[in-house]
């Protein structure tokens, strides 16, 4: 008894400048609270011998580090058909015109090294018009591309009918805000492809790490909802 006695009494005699203290120790904390950030890291959350993490593995094997990569997969044996081919272009147009994509690897912008005769040096020329195209020359266009061995199991298996589309963000967009307006963007698009086609596609990698994003900014919407309604009602 007489401990809190004598603890209550020196609290009162030094209150002005343990105030003082408190305020500038708050003071201290809150201006560090201000300087703390959302990481947008991503963290591994299950075992390394879970299926699901030797999949990612190997697909930082063959795409390299996924920081900023986003790969779209679509399974179809109607990919040159005139119809789809031209949709699946104007969805690799659409995505690139999203403010943070630095670049695309597809099938629709590849490329073939010809030997130009005049200075003998290889010249990187695009294996499909820029344009609407017809079905004969989306014939004639693919015969070519499907005979360049360096695109077979990297941006399709002729076997499963499998076709990828490469996705190479900005990496400061993806380490801010933003990144969630930029994936958000691209799924759309994607979604969009889907509905019109009729057809399933697999967005995979950098995905991995906007999914908590999306969480975050979901919970943080309940919660102001949340006050609002408390506001409102309480």
């Amino acid at each position: 008894m007489n401990m809190w006695k004598t603890l209550g009494i020196t609290i009162l005699q030094y209150r002005t400048p343990l105030l003082i203290l408190l305020l500038l120790v708050t003071a201290f904390m809150g201006w560090h609270a201000s300087k703390v950030k959302l990481s947008y890291d991503f963290a591994r959350a299950i075992p390394t011998d879970h299926p699901k993490f030797i999949a990612y593995q190997q697909f930082k094997a063959k795409f390299g580090e996924d920081g900023n990569l986003l790969v779209i997969g679509v399974q179809t044996k109607d990919f040159f058909k005139q119809s789809f081919f031209n949709d699946y272009r104007t969805l690799h147009n659409d995505i690139k015109k999203i403010t943070g994509v630095e670049d695309i690897l597809a099938v629709p912008p590849a490329v073939m090294l010809l030997k130009e005769e005049s200075t003998e040096q290889l010249i990187a020329t695009p294996v499909f018009k820029d344009s609407f195209l017809t079905q004969s020359e989306i014939d004639s266009s693919a015969a070519s591309f499907l005979n360049l061995p360096f695109y077979q199991g990297l941006l399709y298996n002729a076997q499963t009918n499998a076709w990828v589309m490469g996705v190479r963000i900005n990496k400061d967009v993806l380490s801010s805000p933003k990144r969630t307006v930029v994936v958000e963007s691209i799924i759309k698009l994607v979604k969009n492809f889907e509905a019109k086609r009729n057809i399933t596609m697999h967005v995979s990698g950098g995905c991995l790490k906007w999914v908590p994003v999306m969480v975050i900014s979901l919970l943080l919407m309940c919660s102001l909802l949340q006050k609002i309604k408390m506001g409102l009602y309480g």
